[in-house]
């Protein structure tokens, strides 16, 4: 009686040592799990985040022009509606000038949105070459037709991509855009460079 009484024990107690074992191998393999998500999860969210985030680093000091207060929202705020007021043709390269003069009190620091905003301004830059062109055909005679619907498109560009920042900077990216940012991933980004970047080849020759 006494060894089948010490049998019956031994079993129990290895049968609670290999339940044991069995529950300590459940509860590492979910710590594993959750540890191998946490590191999924900070991995994703890294990838995601790196070329979008961004950061005003303006300095306005200085700046008192419109009546509006010296912030990077109320700025690009006030010109994103004052450019749509613009109907003269003539009137396109100053407009958008005068905007990209002012960034020396306005800016930002973040991959993408620096790329949008360079876009901007090489925008600007043909803007000015095809003013001086049109001028230069004028004082000669020589038809400016061509001049003047490239500065259209090119001011169409430059409001378009203005609104889009605009709706990133004051919207936090809601609502509708134009496609035209990198900062948005827009799928008019490329449209935008091939019509920027071919012209500036063009000027370069």
């Amino acid at each position: 009686m006494k060894q089948i009484k010490i049998v019956l024990t031994g079993l129990m107690l290895s049968g609670l040592l290999m339940g044991c074992t069995e529950e300590e191998k459940k509860v590492e393999q979910v710590k594993a799990k959750e540890a191998e998500n946490e590191i999924v999860t900070i991995e994703t969210k890294t990838e995601v985040n790196s070329s979008k985030v961004w950061k005003d680093v303006s300095k306005p000091d200085g700046f008192n022009d419109y009546g509006i207060e010296p912030t990077l929202k109320a700025w690009i705020a006030y010109h994103a509606e004052d450019i749509t007021k613009t109907t003269d043709v003539n009137e396109y390269y100053s407009r958008a000038n005068r905007l990209t003069k002012e960034l020396s009190y306005f800016r930002v620091q973040g991959e993408d949105l620096e790329k949008d905003f360079e876009n901007l301004n090489v925008l600007q830059t043909f803007m000015g070459h095809l003013d001086y062109v049109i001028s230069v055909e004028e004082e000669q005679g020589i038809d400016t037709v061509e001049a003047y619907e490239e500065l259209k498109v090119s001011f169409k560009y430059f409001t378009e991509l203005l609104q889009d920042l605009n709706s990133i900077i004051n919207d936090n990216s809601q609502g509708e855009t134009f496609g035209l940012t990198h900062q948005l991933d827009g799928n008019r980004v490329d449209e935008l460079e091939k019509f920027l970047y071919s012209e500036a080849v063009e000027i370069g020759k």
